[in-house]
C-alpha cells in the first residue's frame, strides 16, 4: 500500500460542515456557469432599466450596471474544471460573484437612502447567495459587503438611523434563512457522500476474508500443481486476486478519507506501463491482444510505482469496458499505451477506439460517483486517478469524439532527465 496520511475525522457537525471542500459554485457545471451568466447579465441590464424609465429611483449607475453585465461574459467561457482548479479563474469568479452581487446591492441601497425596492434587492442577495455558492464563501461576501456598507453610512446622512434598524432587522432575518438553507444543503450532501463511503468501506473489508481464504487454494495450485498447466493457472488466479486486493485497497482508502502522499519512487514510464499490462487480469486473450504499447521516449517520475500500476489499470479498464459494449470483442490496436516527452514533461496516454464519451459527461467524469458505465459502477475509479496524478503534481485529462476517447497524464520529469 502506499503511504497514506489519515485526515482527522471531524468530532461535531460543525468541524464535519468546515471540513467540506470549498466550492465557487455549487454543482458546478458547464451549464451552470452559463446560467449563471445569463442570470447576472440580464438581471442588470434589466434593473437599470426599470429602476430608471419604469419605476424610477434616486440614484441608479448606467456605468456600474454595464460593468456587472460585461463581467459575467468569462463565465459563458471558463471550463468547469478551469474554474475548480485554476485559482487564478477561481479567484475571478469569486470576486465576480461578490461584487456584482452584495457589494453592488449594498451601494445602491446606500445611495437611493434605503428605498423599499432597495432593502428587498438586498434581502434577496442574502438569500441567493447561498443558493449560488458555498455557505462559507457567501458568508465572507455578506460579512464584507455589510461591514463596507457600515462603514460607509456612517459617515453620511443618508440613511435615517430609525430606518436603517428597521431594514437592518429584515435583511438580517433573509441572512439567517441564506446560511440556514446553505448548512442544510452542505450537511445532506456531507451526510449522502458519507453514508456511500461507509458502505463501500463495509464491503471492502468484508471482502477480505474470503480472499484470503482463496489465496490459500491458489498458493497451494501454484507450488504444488503436477502439471505445467495447473502450475500456470496458479500464477493466473495469484495476479487475479492481487488486483482484487488492489481494488480494494483503493475502496478503503476512499472509505476512510484518506489522503495520498506524494510518492518519492523514482518511476520509469514505459516500464511501469509494460508491467501494469503483464499484470493486468484479461478476461481473455482476445482482449491482451487488443493492448499495445507504442513505441515512443521514455521518461521519469517521482510516485508511488504500485500507486500509479492500478491509475493505469483503471484507466485499462476503463477502455476495455467501453470496447465491450460499442463491439462485444475489441481487436488489435483497439487500445493503445503510449509514452512523450511534451514541454519538458512526461505524457502517459491510454487510447481507444470505443463509442467516446458524451460530451455533456466530460466535465463531470473525474469526481466521484459519476460513471459513463452501463454496468453497476461505483463511480471513483476516475476520481482516484484524479487525485492520484495530482498528488504528484501532474495532470489527467481527456479527449473525446465519436472515434474514441484518450486519458493522457501529464507529471513532471525526474530533474529533468529523461529515461533512454
Amino acid at each position: 500500500m502506499p503511504p497514506l496520511r489519515p485526515i482527522p475525522m471531524p468530532r461535531t457537525p460543525l468541524q464535519a460542515l468546515f471540513s467540506h471542500p470549498l466550492e465557487p459554485v455549487l454543482h458546478l457545471s458547464r451549464a451552470r456557469l452559463v446560467a449563471l451568466g445569463l442570470i447576472y447579465l440580464i438581471v442588470h441590464l434589466s434593473a437599470w432599466l426599470v429602476y430608471t424609465q419604469v419605476a424610477p429611483q434616486p440614484y441608479d449607475s448606467l456605468a456600474l450596471r454595464l460593468a456587472a453585465a460585461l463581467g459575467a461574459l468569462p463565465l459563458f467561457l471558463f471550463d468547469p474544471d478551469e474554474v475548480a482548479e485554476s485559482p487564478g479563474a477561481r479567484a475571478y469568479v469569486l470576486l465576480y460573484l461578490a461584487l456584482a452581487g452584495p457589494v453592488l446591492q449594498v451601494w445602491l441601497y446606500l445611495m437611493n437612502g434605503g428605498t423599499d425596492p432597495r432593502v428587498l434587492a438586498l434581502c434577496l442577495v442574502a438569500l441567493l447567495m447561498y443558493v449560488i455558492t458555498d455557505w462559507r464563501y457567501a458568508t465572507a461576501m455578506l460579512v464584507l459587503a455589510f461591514a463596507g456598507g457600515l462603514l460607509f453610512g456612517a459617515g453620511t446622512d443618508r440613511l435615517p438611523a430609525a430606518l436603517a434598524r428597521e431594514h437592518g432587522f429584515m435583511v438580517g432575518l433573509s441572512w439567517l434563512c441564506g446560511l440556514l438553507l446553505g448548512l442544510s444543503s452542505a450537511q445532506q450532501d456531507r451526510q449522502r457522500q458519507q453514508a456511500t463511503m461507509n458502505a463501500l468501506g463495509v464491503m471492502a473489508h468484508e471482502l477480505r476474508t474470503p480472499l484470503a481464504s482463496m489465496g490459500l487454494l491458489v498458493e497451494s495450485l501454484r507450488d504444488n500443481g503436477e502439471s505445467p498447466q495447473a502450475r500456470r493457472s496458479g500464477q493466473r488466479l495469484e495476479g487475479l486476486m492481487r488486483n482484487l486486493h488492489q481494488q480494494i485497497d483503493t475502496q478503503i482508502v476512499n472509505a476512510q478519507l484518506l489522503v495520498l502522499r506524494r510518492g518519492d519512487e523514482r518511476i520509469a514510464a514505459r516500464a511501469l506501463i509494460a508491467d501494469a499490462i503483464d499484470s493486468f487480469p484479461f478476461r481473455a486473450e482476445a482482449e491482451r491482444r487488443a493492448v499495445a504499447l507504442a513505441p515512443g521516449p521514455d521518461f521519469h517520475f517521482l510516485g508511488t510505482r504500485r500507486l500509479f500500476t492500478q491509475v493505469v489499470h483503471n484507466l485499462l479498464r476503463n477502455a476495455l469496458v467501453a470496447l465491450r459494449q460499442h463491439k462485444g470483442t475489441p481487436e488489435p490496436g483497439d487500445i493503445t499505451l503510449a509514452t512523450d516527452v511534451r514541454g519538458g514533461q512526461g505524457v502517459m496516454e491510454i487510447r481507444d477506439r470505443g463509442p467516446g464519451i458524451p460530451r455533456s459527461l466530460q466535465r463531470s467524469v473525474f469526481r466521484p460517483f459519476v460513471s459513463t458505465a452501463d454496468t453497476h459502477s461505483n463511480g471513483l475509479g476516475l476520481a482516484f486517478c484524479q487525485n492520484t496524478v495530482r498528488v504528484n503534481r501532474g495532470r489527467l485529462s481527456l479527449r473525446s469524439s465519436e472515434a474514441g476517447t484518450t486519458f493522457v497524464i501529464t507529471l513532471p520529469l525526474d530533474e529533468g532527465r529523461r529515461g533512454g
